[in-house]
């Protein structure tokens, strides 16, 4: 087992990507049952039955990103496919984080996806991003060897969002929404795939850059994968990549439509915007994949559509 410390005093982000489809009812707050009864009726009707051990806490950027692994300890089968997603659950036992005393108690639950590549080994990775909210905040303080209840794997296989093989692919993610991608990818390109596969990420600032080493890796191993990533607040001086955000950068490079999927994860806008733009300049909707984390139910406006619209090759401005 390992374990990568990050600096103290890590900053909250601003914002923050939730992974994972967010039920309704996940809104609520599950507070430190007043007494025992209570407690265990909670116990008695949550289905988070399956249970995991911390095998990695590893800090990937002092904005507050960081990998989690785990090992599952409950002696059941378990496997997943990329897309897939385990929802997680804690008692908050006012545990500190840098210094600083975790607010609330209670139970929390958070879903989120796997970002690992499948194997035969019972072992998962998360990619959590520490925002101002009590369960990011647990799950930024687990050390080596701590337990946590959980759910699934569950949710859509993105493997069959890619087809059978025949069309190149385009991968555009925001965030942490990077995890599923990162599985998928990884996992096509294992299995033999052939045709292209371009990796668009979008983030805020150089500080939030991470994981180039492993995709990297993936671009020297694999000739017919790519990757970019899109800074919306780029430095004055020393940035080399894409500027601005996904759906002002990335269409400009999609000058060849046809032959290609798309899969497109984490924000609900950017995703919804993005597709209703592709779906505008000809795409089949057969062939636009849309995994919002997040603003699920947000409504493109049709003068943004048609803006991002005109950004692609061979458009009218």
């Amino acid at each position: 087992m390992t374990q990568s410390v990050g600096e103290t005093g890590i900053p909250v982000p601003e914002g923050g990507t939730f992974q994972g489809r967010k039920p309704p009812s996940e809104r609520r707050s599950y507070e430190e049952a007043p007494d025992a009864r209570l407690e265990e009726r909670w116990s008695a009707v949550s289905r988070c039955d399956r249970t995991a051990e911390v095998t990695e806490v590893s800090w990937l950027t002092t904005t507050g990103t960081l990998r989690l692994g785990f090992e599952v300890t409950d002696g059941r089968p378990f496997s997943y496919e990329p897309g897939n997603f385990v929802r997680l659950e804690t008692k908050l036992e006012g545990r500190e984080l840098e210094g600083r005393e975790l607010e609330g108690k209670g139970f929390r639950r958070g879903t989120y996806c796997i970002a690992s590549t499948p194997s035969p080994y019972h072992r998962f990775d998360l990619l959590v991003r520490l925002v101002d909210g009590p369960m990011s905040r647990h799950l930024a303080s687990l050390r080596l060897g701590d337990g946590i209840a959980f759910r699934g794997p569950t949710g859509r296989s993105m493997v069959r969002a890619a087809g059978d093989g025949h069309d190149d692919l385009v991968l555009v993610a925001t965030g942490v929404g990077i995890a599923p991608l990162l599985s998928l990818a990884t996992t096509l390109l294992k299995g033999g795939w052939r045709r292209r596969i371009d990796l668009y990420w979008g983030l805020r600032r150089p500080e939030d850059v991470c994981l180039t080493e492993q995709l990297d890796r993936l671009a020297a191993r694999y000739g017919n994968f790519r990757y970019q990533i899109s800074l919306s607040q780029p430095p004055e001086a020393g940035w080399s990549g894409l500027t601005g955000r996904v759906t002002e950068s990335v269409p400009p490079l999609l000058d060849d439509l046809e032959p290609a999927r798309f899969v497109l994860t984490v924000n609900g806008a950017m995703t919804e915007e993005l597709a209703s733009a592709l779906a505008e300049v000809g795409v089949s909707r057969e062939r636009i994949y849309e995994e919002p984390y997040f603003n699920g139910r947000y409504v493109a406006d049709r003068d943004v559509v048609a803006a991002i619209a005109a950004r692609f090759p061979g458009r009218p401005a």
